[in-house]
């Protein structure tokens, strides 16, 4: 005999599902959720969420490193990005180690970063506007313990280098890519070599500067483990400089060398016939 079962229309049946309390996480692994969210959003929306969240969002650790781009993609949107990172540099409470900031900064930012992170370790200012480097000389001097400075599409003169080799002593890494500065490559390379000779890491991707900018480096720069050459194509690669660089430092990235893993790029065409200097 054959069984059929019939479903009875008033029954109901109930999907059990695990339930999870967001609250009941361990702090630290919350905290680690939040912080992941960006600076942008913690500020605007996270730390609105809960108590527990705006606790969390308000504790010194969240705010040791800072990573900021203009999330306007306009320059309408500068001043409020700006407002928000002095928020975010005050909420660190001079313990602030590591910033990034793309697309907005301006002298009078750099130098409230300046006056209220005397333990910054690393400095990263991409697509900085306006006379900014007025301002290096002296938001540097406040920098002690900065061992990586990165300019990106950022106008600077020597005067940062000089800066940063006299009140940055612990400075071991040096990124620029500027446009701005690449017809003076070759004076960049000679205040490098002059006055930063601790530097183990240095990436000139774009530099204008020939073999005698890159003598003045190997003479200056005596322990540098990576040198970044991408793109310096007024560098003659047959000179034998160039065979001494790479017997001399263990990584050495040359001019026609790819520019796979760039985060920020910016390369010129050499002008036929003008004169570097």
């Amino acid at each position: 005999m054959k069984l059929k079962f019939v479903l009875n229309s008033k029954q109901q049946w109930e999907l059990k599902q695990q339930t999870r309390n967001w609250l009941e996480l361990p702090y630290d692994v919350m905290a680690n959720i939040l912080y992941r969210v960006g600076v942008h959003d913690i500020l605007l929306n996270a730390q609105k969420v809960c108590t527990t969240w705006r606790n969390i969002c308000k504790d010194t650790a969240m705010w040791r490193v800072i990573n900021m781009y203009n999330v306007f993609n306009h320059k309408n949107g500068r001043p409020l990005m700006q407002k928000m990172c002095k928020h975010a540099v005050n909420r660190s409470q001079g313990q602030l180690v590591d910033i990034t900031i793309d697309d907005f900064a301006n002298p009078e930012l750099l130098r409230y970063i300046s006056d209220r992170s005397s333990q910054l370790r690393s400095l990263e200012f991409v697509y900085c506007y306006g006379e900014i480097y007025e301002s290096w000389a002296g938001s540097l001097r406040k920098f002690p313990l900065l061992e990586e400075l990165s300019i990106y599409l950022t106008d600077i003169s020597t005067g940062v280098i000089v800066a940063a080799g006299r009140f940055c002593p612990m400075l071991t890494t040096l990124k620029i890519n500027d446009e701005m500065v690449a017809p003076c490559g070759n004076v960049i390379a000679v205040a490098i070599g002059e006055n930063l000779p601790k530097l183990k890491h240095l990436e000139l991707i774009g530099s204008f500067m020939t073999n005698i900018g890159l003598q003045a480096i190997l003479d200056g720069c005596c322990h540098l483990e990576l040198l970044d050459l991408r793109q310096c194509v007024y560098i003659d690669p047959d000179e034998d400089l160039v065979k001494k660089c790479l017997e001399k430092i263990k990584c050495v990235k040359l001019p026609y060398d790819s520019l796979e893993g760039c985060r920020y790029v910016f390369v010129d065409e050499p002008i036929a016939g003008s004169a570097i200097v």
